[in-house]
Parts: C-alpha cells; structure tokens; sequence
C-alpha cells in the first residue's frame, strides 16, 4: 500500500521528467546541424565572398542571406551581411538585422559582430550610437577586449574622462590592444600626474604598431618642467593631434586666463572647443590668439570651421578668405579643397570662380584642374571645361588623377555629342584603369541609352549603383535608371 501511494507521488516528477526529456530531445532534433547542411552552407559563403571581392554586392547578399536561413547559428554569413551594409553606409540596417536575425549565433561572435557595427558609428563620429551599440554588444555576457577598448576610446571622445580611464585599466587586454590601453591611460593621465603618466606608458614594451606613439609621448613627457602653462600647451598638442579633444579641454580650461601668453595655448583651446562641437566657445578663444600674431592662417582655417558649425556661412566664408590669403603661393591642398567644396555646396559658384582664378596663378596642380572642371561646370561654361580637362591631361597626373581624367574628358565628349569612336576609346582606359569604376558604368550606360541600347543601359547604371561606395553618382545614376526602365 504504500508502495503505490509513493508511486503516486512520483507520477507528477516522472511526467515532468518526460517532458523536459522530450523538449530536449526536439531542441536537439530540430537544431542539429547535418554535415550536408554545413557542406551547403561553406560552398554559399564561399560563392558569396567571390561575389563580395568582386563587388556584387546584390549577389554576395543573396548568397549570405541564404547561408543565415540554412543555419543561422553560425556566425560567417552575418559578418558578411553586416560587412556590406556598413561599407554602403547603411549602419542602422546593419543593426537593425544583428538584433532581430542573428540572435542564435554564440555571444563570442555576438559580441564580435556588435563591435564591427559600433565601429562603423564610431568612424561616422556618431558616437552615442557607437557607444550604445557597444553596450548592447557587452551585455551578451562575453569579454571581448576590442570591444573594451572601443567603449574606452568613444567615452574619451564623448569627453567622459573618469569612464573612459576605468575602461583602460581593465585587466583583459594583449598585445596591440595592450599597448594602446596603456598609451591611452598615460594620455588621460598626464592631465594630472606626469609620474603616474610615465609609470603607466613604461609598464609595458609597445608592440611595433604603438612604438612610434610611445617614443613621441615619452620624448614629450620627458620635455615637461615645472611651467604648468607651457606643460599644458605642450600636452595639447599631442593630445588634439591624436583626436582627444576632451583631454585639451580638460588640461587647458581651468588655465584659461594663464595662458593668454601662450598663442598656441589659446589655439589649441580654440582647436579643442570646435572639435568638441562647442563653437563658440570655440570663435572666442581663436579670436583672442589671432590677436596674438602667427599662426594665422591656421587659426582662421579653425575659425572658418566654427563659423560652419555655426551655420554663418558669411563669417566662415570671410574667414576662408582669410586664411587663403596667409598662405599665399603656399596654399595647402587641403585647405583648398575645403574652401573650394564649402563653396560649391553652397551654390557660391561664381565666388569659388574667382577664387579659382587667383589660386591657379600660383598652383599648377591635378587637384585645381579637377576643381577647375568642377567650377565650370556649374557655370555651363563649355570652353573652360575643356580647357581644364586639357591642363589636367597634361599634368601627367597620378592613378588617381588620371582616373578623374578619363572620367571627365568621357563626360564631357558625351555631354558636347563628341565623337562615339573617341568616347568609346575613352571608356576603354576607364575600365582598363579599374574595371569597378562606378563612374564608369555610368557613364556607359549614358551611352548605351543614347544609342538606344535601353536593357544594356539599365544593366551599367545598376551596376554603376553597385560599386558607388562613395555614393558619388548614385542619385543620377538612380534617376536615369527608372526612366530607363
């Protein structure tokens, strides 16, 4: 007898035994992965990075998307996704599909595939998206220590010094990792104790990537005196050269009236504000060390971009000027090319012609060509176009500037009904130069559609679609293909 009311008090154990027994049993049946389903699934990622290093990207994406759904525990077909996503600048949709697809994958390559989104944040310095997809990626329970680092480097850009110090002195970092942990620590350290800051850089030997970096810290660490103000302005430049704003502000700010001596003190506080996004705090401190004398072209060039972060085009524009004007004949590529672009954006074409005019007397170079081309352009002014695209063609240019070459004299024999033959001859070196040239594509579509070739058409401007990383044709591209179609 109580024999059986024992059993009976089991029955209940021994159903939920079963249960739990059978439940795992179908989790296991239904989520075993075949050694056919794993040979399918290798030969499509490997079609689908033929395709990727290719440049298909359409066909790679097919070809990825069909590995995730045949075994979406596996972590190669997302990495492919999310790769191609982020080089097309489509970071939100990258997320978008980590969160919502690739949940079966192990947290190792979670955590993994997190830090390649928040990286592409990063380098878009969107840094509160970088930081909030790190923290997501940090919260699958794994320790990844690029990751770590990465949390590090954008609290130290979001000016968040104290959590940015907390994620470096982790114990969880090697090698390269290891070495810019360190370097990164003495940075933050070096605002407040010199001898913390070269006990920390002197902790570890810097792998070959980092030595550089610790021979120049060390050298300026070991140049610092008892000179507070000279220490600060000294650290500031290493600091804003390195792309820590936040630290310059930090070692500069409290100093402020101190170092109205110090014109590169001044500067580089001016510097850090814009870099931190606080204009104008930014214009006030430039405009006190233009006062100061030298350094003025740089410093107007600074000014010209905060007025820009201001939305006061006339003072960024003066400022530009400015700045153009201190260089002189030694007028800097990149300061150029800024100027030239701020004008162009802001339909200020007949200021970038005159500007133009006075900077070609002086620099005979690819680069003022091109803008030259690009001026004209805008100003339908056909002569000069071909007079640009002539000088350019003579400057024995470089790959790169023979690209943009090629590029225009086709653009131009298309848009003036040149020649076909020469058109064709043009085209020809384009591709032989690059055969993924998206401008390219374009370009050959435009022709196949002027010679009624409508299918071959819509076939180069997707393609040209395709290989536009740099997004720099794809809207007319785009455009011309719905009216081909």
């Amino acid at each position: 007898m109580k024999t059986a009311i024992t059993f009976k008090k089991l029955i209940p154990w021994i159903v939920l035994v079963l249960v739990i027994g059978g439940l795992a049993a179908w989790y296991f049946i239904t989520n075993r992965v075949t050694s056919a389903e794993n040979a399918s699934y290798d030969a499509k990622i490997q079609e689908a990075e033929t395709m990727y290093y290719s440049r298909e990207y359409s066909t790679a994406m097919t070809y990825y998307y069909e590995a995730a759904d045949l075994i979406p525990s596996r972590v190669d077909a997302f990495n492919g996704i999310l790769t191609i996503l982020v080089e097309k600048g489509r970071n939100s949709d990258a997320l978008s599909i980590l969160e919502k697809s690739a949940q079966k994958i192990k947290n190792d390559d979670q955590a993994i595939l997190y830090t390649l989104v928040g990286n592409a944040y990063y380098d878009d310095a969107d840094y509160d998206k970088a930081l909030e997809t790190f923290k997501k990626g940090q919260g699958v329970g794994v320790n990844n220590q690029e990751l770590e680092l990465m949390i590090g480097r954008v609290y130290l850009k979001k000016g968040e010094i104290d959590n940015a110090a907390k994620q470096f002195e982790k114990d969880l970092y090697e090698n390269d990792n290891l070495s810019e942990s360190k370097l990164l620590l003495s940075y933050i350290q070096s605002s407040s104790d010199i001898e913390t800051a070269k006990s920390t850089l002197g902790s570890v030997s810097p792998s070959e990537k980092w030595k550089a970096y610790y021979d120049e810290f060390a050298s300026v660490l070991g140049s610092l005196n008892t000179d507070m103000k000279f220490n600060a302005t000294k650290l500031s430049r290493v600091y804003i050269n390195n792309g820590y704003p936040a630290l310059a502000v930090a070692v500069l700010e409290p100093m402020e009236s101190e170092i109205v001596e110090y014109i590169e003190g001044v500067y580089f506080l001016g510097r850090a504000y814009l870099e931190m996004g606080e204009y104008d705090k930014a214009v006030l401190e430039l405009d006190k060390s233009v006062t100061l004398g030298g350094m003025e072209d740089d410093i107007l060039w600074a000014k010209a971009r905060a007025y820009m972060g201001k939305d006061e085009l006339n003072n960024a524009i003066s400022s530009y000027e400015k700045a153009v004007g201190y260089q002189g004949k030694a007028l800097s590529y990149d300061l150029a090319n800024e100027y030239f672009d701020v004008l162009l954006t802001n339909d200020l074409t007949l200021k970038a012609d005159e500007l133009l005019k006075t900077v070609v007397k002086n620099v005979k170079a690819p680069y003022i060509y091109i803008w030259g081309i690009k001026i004209n352009y805008a100003l339908n002014n056909v002569d000069k176009i071909n007079y640009y695209i002539d000088l350019l063609g003579k400057t024995n240019p470089g790959d790169s500037d023979k690209l943009e070459y090629l590029y225009w004299k086709a653009k131009a024999l298309l848009d003036q009904n040149g020649d076909i033959t020469e058109i064709t001859k043009v085209l020809d070196e384009l591709l032989a130069m690059d055969r993924y040239n998206a401008k390219y594509y374009f370009l050959l579509g435009r022709l196949q559609f002027e010679q009624g070739q409508a299918t071959d058409a819509a076939d180069s401007f997707k393609k040209a679609i395709e290989y536009d990383l740099g997004n720099d044709i794809t809207d007319d591209a785009t455009r011309l293909l719905s009216s081909v179609e």
